[in-house]
Protein backbone atom coordinates (compact mmCIF):
# COMPACT_ATOMS: atom_id res chain seq x y z
CA UNK A 1 0.00 0.00 0.00
CA UNK A 2 1.34 3.39 -0.98
CA UNK A 3 1.20 6.04 1.73
CA UNK A 4 0.24 9.24 0.01
CA UNK A 5 -1.04 12.51 1.47
CA UNK A 6 -4.71 11.64 1.01
CA UNK A 7 -4.44 8.35 2.93
CA UNK A 8 -2.53 10.05 5.76
CA UNK A 9 -5.15 12.79 6.07
CA UNK A 10 -7.96 10.20 6.18
CA UNK A 11 -6.12 8.20 8.85
CA UNK A 12 -5.50 11.40 10.82
CA UNK A 13 -9.17 12.41 10.64
CA UNK A 14 -10.29 8.95 11.73
CA UNK A 15 -7.85 8.77 14.62
CA UNK A 16 -8.75 12.30 15.77
CA UNK A 17 -12.46 11.49 15.82
CA UNK A 18 -11.75 8.24 17.66
CA UNK A 19 -9.64 10.08 20.26
CA UNK A 20 -12.44 12.57 20.81
CA UNK A 21 -14.93 9.81 21.58
CA UNK A 22 -12.38 7.96 23.69
CA UNK A 23 -12.10 11.17 25.73
CA UNK A 24 -15.84 11.16 26.29
CA UNK A 25 -15.71 7.51 27.36
CA UNK A 26 -12.84 8.17 29.80
CA UNK A 27 -14.95 10.75 31.59
CA UNK A 28 -17.74 8.20 31.98
CA UNK A 29 -15.37 5.43 33.09
CA UNK A 30 -13.47 7.53 35.65
CA UNK A 31 -16.67 8.61 37.34
CA UNK A 32 -18.06 11.97 38.29
CA UNK A 33 -15.77 14.83 39.17
CA UNK A 34 -16.29 17.17 42.10
CA UNK A 35 -14.79 20.52 43.08
CA UNK A 36 -11.88 18.77 44.79
CA UNK A 37 -11.54 15.70 42.53
CA UNK A 38 -10.96 17.05 39.01
CA UNK A 39 -8.92 14.19 37.53
CA UNK A 40 -11.74 12.69 35.37
CA UNK A 41 -12.52 16.06 33.82
CA UNK A 42 -8.86 16.90 33.25
CA UNK A 43 -7.95 13.54 31.68
CA UNK A 44 -11.04 13.62 29.52
CA UNK A 45 -10.37 17.16 28.34
CA UNK A 46 -6.76 16.38 27.41
CA UNK A 47 -7.82 13.41 25.28
CA UNK A 48 -10.72 15.31 23.69
CA UNK A 49 -8.61 18.36 22.91
CA UNK A 50 -5.90 16.17 21.39
CA UNK A 51 -8.47 14.51 19.14
CA UNK A 52 -9.98 17.83 18.10
CA UNK A 53 -6.52 19.25 17.44
CA UNK A 54 -5.66 16.33 15.17
CA UNK A 55 -8.93 16.76 13.29
CA UNK A 56 -8.39 20.51 12.81
CA UNK A 57 -4.79 20.06 11.71
CA UNK A 58 -5.69 17.31 9.25
CA UNK A 59 -8.49 19.38 7.74
CA UNK A 60 -6.35 22.49 7.33
CA UNK A 61 -3.31 20.60 6.02
CA UNK A 62 -5.54 18.56 3.70
CA UNK A 63 -7.09 21.73 2.35
CA UNK A 64 -3.68 23.08 1.43
CA UNK A 65 -1.60 20.11 0.34
CA UNK A 66 -3.80 17.43 -1.23
CA UNK A 67 -3.60 17.82 -4.99
CA UNK A 68 -5.87 15.12 -6.40
CA UNK A 69 -9.22 16.33 -5.02
CA UNK A 70 -11.63 18.91 -6.35
CA UNK A 71 -11.22 22.60 -5.68
CA UNK A 72 -14.55 22.78 -3.84
CA UNK A 73 -13.63 19.88 -1.56
CA UNK A 74 -10.31 21.51 -0.74
CA UNK A 75 -12.09 24.76 0.07
CA UNK A 76 -14.60 22.97 2.33
CA UNK A 77 -11.82 21.12 4.17
CA UNK A 78 -9.97 24.35 4.76
CA UNK A 79 -13.09 26.28 5.74
CA UNK A 80 -14.42 23.67 8.17
CA UNK A 81 -10.95 23.18 9.65
CA UNK A 82 -10.57 26.88 10.39
CA UNK A 83 -14.14 27.21 11.71
CA UNK A 84 -13.71 24.18 13.97
CA UNK A 85 -10.38 25.49 15.23
CA UNK A 86 -11.79 28.93 16.03
CA UNK A 87 -14.87 27.42 17.65
CA UNK A 88 -12.71 25.24 19.89
CA UNK A 89 -10.50 28.16 20.83
CA UNK A 90 -13.41 30.38 21.83
CA UNK A 91 -15.44 27.71 23.62
CA UNK A 92 -12.59 26.12 25.53
CA UNK A 93 -10.97 29.40 26.49
CA UNK A 94 -14.18 30.53 28.17
CA UNK A 95 -14.36 27.38 30.29
CA UNK A 96 -12.33 27.31 33.50
CA UNK A 97 -11.42 23.61 33.34
CA UNK A 98 -9.68 23.55 29.97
Amino acid sequence: MVWNKKILIIIGLGSGIMLFFIGIVTYIILGPSTDTYLIPKQVSSVVKLTGMGIVCICMIVGGFFIDKIEKDTKLLLLLFGVILLLLNIFLFSSSRYY
